[in-house]
């Protein structure tokens, strides 16, 4: 059982969360797990089976997890809870901001609980249990390899390493480019048969 969150520093435009059998394969739109324009936010400003907080706002076209302040932080959680063996999300967002180094970035989690608005782990709590897929545009290590997508699994006892930006907690990454594209950014997490996939469209084409 887990909780898809999609956190910190830039907009949200759409989640969508398809799951597959195991022998199978076949895909259905989960609705409760996804949010998409036009109407995102509804009358009174809530998004429908999610919550989000910190300094997150969601308007009918997107949901901005973080403005472009220094110290932002925010996220948008599902409110319920998954039971899917195989799973498939695909998340649209738009990294924006002057000059050539951005905030630490964006994740998207799959953990068994659900974090905190305002945690020192792209936005999220430290010490996690399930997947983090991370989206890092901050050079803290000072190898000039940002920004970077990684996937991490931690069981609740591993500390981030933020001095070497995870790189030796990391399951797999790569550098990619996705800051200040004059298109959306789209990636595909997928997890089946126990194997982890992201795929990555940077946003130069729509």
């Amino acid at each position: 059982m887990s909780l898809f969150r999609v956190a910190s520093w830039t907009f949200i435009s759409a989640v969508l969360v398809i799951w597959t059998d195991a022998l199978v394969p076949h895909r259905k739109f989960e609705y409760k797990y996804s949010f998409k324009p036009p109407y995102l936010a509804q009358k009174d400003g809530s998004v429908p089976f999610w919550q989000y907080g910190g300094n997150a706002i969601a308007s009918a076209e997107n949901v901005r997890v973080a403005p472009s302040l220094r110290s932002q932080k925010g996220a948008i959680w599902s409110k319920s809870k998954t039971n899917f063996d195989w799973w498939e999300a695909e998340i649209v967002f738009r990294v924006t901001g002057r000059g050539r180094i951005g905030a630490d970035g964006l994740a998207f989690w799959y953990t068994d609980s659900q974090g905190a608005y305002d945690g020192n782990v792209f936005g999220s709590s430290d010490k996690w249990v399930g997947l983090g897929v991370f989206f890092d545009s901050f050079d803290n290590d000072n190898k000039h390899n940002n920004p970077y997508i990684m996937a991490m699994v931690n069981d609740g006892t591993k500390e981030f390493d933020h001095t070497n930006d995870g790189s030796s907690q990391m399951l797999s990454g790569c550098v990619k480019d996705f800051r200040n594209k004059p298109f959306p950014t789209r990636a595909k997490i997928e997890y089946y048969m126990n194997t982890l996939t992201v795929l990555f469209h940077n946003g130069m084409t729509k």
